[in-house]
């Protein structure tokens, strides 16, 4: 099984729960400039599993973005939703939104999602629950057709801002692919 990966880019401290049918995690923070790791896990065949994403080590209702993904049928899904944070077109009340939210994978065949800082992109992330019914567009959910779960899903908070830093050897300092 591959990870989900989570990559702070923001200037500023984020915290994370990891919730799925069966519980959530305790608030997990993740410092400005860092990321947070788990292996994928399915409760159940289709069952999602959600990073709640805040500014604050509480979940405060109307401000937290969050990452979803689900394997179903051995096929990993996801989204980024704002349901929860965002009024109409807007979206400054969601972490991360500012400076752009992304989620991808090396993988060739998954898909890409990338919500440039501060726009507006109902076709890259759900602004709304039903988004055929409210705005007449298709779910903005992206997968990674038969690939398997091998790979690794990388979710960007402040995609906009540069990659983070990895070494290699102990010596050469590169961008990393989140």
């Amino acid at each position: 099984m591959g990870n989900a990966i989570i990559g702070n880019r923001c200037p500023y401290d984020i915290w994370i729960w990891s919730v799925d049918q069966t519980g959530s995690s305790e608030a997990i923070k993740v410092p400005s400039r860092t990321k947070y790791s788990e292996p994928f896990r399915s409760p159940c065949d289709g069952c999602g599993v959600s990073f709640k994403v805040s500014t604050t080590d509480q979940l405060q209702g109307g401000k937290q973005t969050q990452f979803e993904y689900a394997i179903a049928g051995g096929q990993v899904w996801y989204d980024i939703s704002f349901v929860d944070c965002a009024q109409g077109e807007g979206a400054e009340s969601c972490p991360g939104h500012e400076k752009g939210l992304a989620m991808d994978s090396p993988e060739g065949a998954c898909g890409r999602i990338n919500c440039g800082g501060g726009s507006y992109c109902p076709t890259q992330a759900y602004y709304v629950d039903t988004p055929l019914q409210k705005l007449g567009i298709p779910e903005p959910v992206f997968g990674c057709g038969t690939a398997g779960t091998g790979m690794d899903l990388f979710m960007k908070v402040c995609s906009d801002e540069t990659p983070l830093k990895r070494s290699i050897a102990g010596r050469v300092v590169v961008d990393d692919e989140i």
